[in-house]
């Protein structure tokens, strides 16, 4: 081991996940306690057991490993329990010149940290995710520098954030280009409880978890938007110039959605759809769907029934509407046990003969199978000649599986050249 760099040491105990661990190997002999200096990374995650004398112990560690390192460079502390406030200002103090990455993910400290103005005193930072933080952000000199080169910015569960302290925030992120934001009650001195955006450098925005009356982000370069179990009675996003490369819905109710696409054609190259299939309002998202695109290659209905409310697609739509795709996800609800309803369900989604000759993998979803199911697996398979691989999920009890499969391996022999596999709960029968 004389023969390592301690540069080279170092880089190997950025990888140790757990800063006990990187400590233990360090009393290894003297030069890999000198390739503590040259850590980039250090880690601590949650403690299966956070005892306050445990929490003590672990925070001299911390505190002693990050003094004795000379540009650290990632630091991502996880932890249930407080640690004290002056272990908190020492910490990103002294590691505060060298930090691109910090990850903070602890409840609280014993006295008030102020995370955002510490923070901001990072000249390099580049990535930065905080968790259970009371923002108090200061806008006493809103035009002083502040997050010069922050590129990406995750919030979760926070204690107390309002939305002008947000969009404070993110005008002091002058490079921004990613913003999460999750489980955090937004607060609004506008009675509909109203959040505005405006930024003129975010590509990408995540919500997760949120409840607001309307929405309104004016983005002129973003690209990704991701909507994932949220209420909005209103989302509007104003942007000038190309549309999105990216939407994705999941599990959100939205009465009004509008992403600023007033063209006949959409830039997405990449849609995801999601929504619960027992409550389905998305409002907006048939006008999305209505419009062609010619760069769209993948294409996920998962959770909403092509038969749904607004949303009313079927094979022959998207083969006219979206002739690129590549793959594409699908879903099937059981509307009842009347014969005429279940032949009017396959009517809707099998109707017309234009095939999807680009489609390489195909997924299937439904809750309740039945055999009319069976008969949309046969029509979706005529439709895709030139498929490579699909996949039909079902939640389907194990009742059904002797009288489906048997008559699902009939059908797929038909086409011995597909790789099919069948998921039912946490079972899978690849055929």
């Amino acid at each position: 081991m004389e023969g390592f760099p301690v540069e080279l040491i170092g880089n190997i105990l950025s990888h140790v996940i757990n800063v006990k661990d990187v400590v233990r190997v360090s009393m290894t002999c003297r030069k890999w306690r000198l390739a503590l200096r040259y850590l980039h990374t250090l880690q601590q995650d949650y403690l299966d057991a956070p005892l306050s004398n445990r929490t003590q112990q672990l925070e001299f560690l911390l505190t002693d490993t990050i003094l004795q390192t000379w540009s650290l460079q990632n630091l991502h502390i996880c932890h249930e329990t407080r640690f004290s406030a002056t272990a908190v200002i020492a910490w990103l103090s002294h590691a505060g010149d060298s930090l691109r990455h910090l990850t903070y993910e602890v409840p609280t400290t014993t006295l008030y940290v102020n995370m955002l103005e510490r923070c901001g005193r990072m000249w390099h930072l580049e990535s930065l995710r905080l968790r259970y933080t009371d923002i108090r952000l200061t806008t006493a000199h809103p035009t002083a520098p502040r997050f010069r080169f922050l590129l990406s910015l995750s919030l979760s569960d926070m204690v107390n954030l309002t939305a002008l302290q947000l969009q404070s925030l993110v005008s002091a992120c002058r490079k921004l280009e990613s913003l999460f934001l999750t489980n955090s009650a937004v607060t609004s001195t506008d009675p509909h409880w109203t959040l505005n955006l405006t930024t003129s450098s975010l590509k990408s925005l995540d919500l997760d978890n949120m409840s607001l009356d309307s929405v309104i982000l004016e983005a002129k370069l973003l690209e990704t938007l991701c909507l994932r179990d949220s209420n909005f009675s209103n989302f509007k996003l104003v942007k000038k110039g190309a549309g999105l490369s990216s939407l994705e819905i999941d599990y959100v109710n939205i009465n009004k959605l509008n992403t600023g696409s007033n063209s006949d054609s959409l830039d997405l190259e990449e849609d995801e759809l999601t929504a619960s299939s027992n409550d389905v309002r998305v409002a907006g998202v048939d006008s999305i769907l209505s419009k062609p695109s010619l760069k769209l290659r993948k294409l996920q209905l998962r959770g909403i029934p092509l038969d749904a409310d607004p949303v009313n697609l079927n094979l022959e739509t998207i083969a006219c509407l979206f002739p690129r795709l590549n793959h594409l996800g699908l879903s099937y609800r059981k509307m009842d046990d009347d014969p005429i309803h279940q032949t009017t369900v396959e009517h809707q989604m099998l109707q017309g003969s234009t095939v999807l000759d680009r489609v390489r993998l195909l997924e299937l979803e439904c809750h309740e199978i039945d055999d009319t199911f069976l008969l949309v697996i046969a029509g979706a398979l005529k439709r895709c000649p030139n498929l490579r691989r699909v996949l039909v999920t079902s939640d389907e009890d194990s009742e059904f599986t002797c009288h489906f499969m048997t008559a699902f391996v009939k059908l797929v022999r038909q086409f011995s050249h597909i790789d099919i596999e069948f998921r039912r709960a946490r079972t899978f029968y690849v055929v």
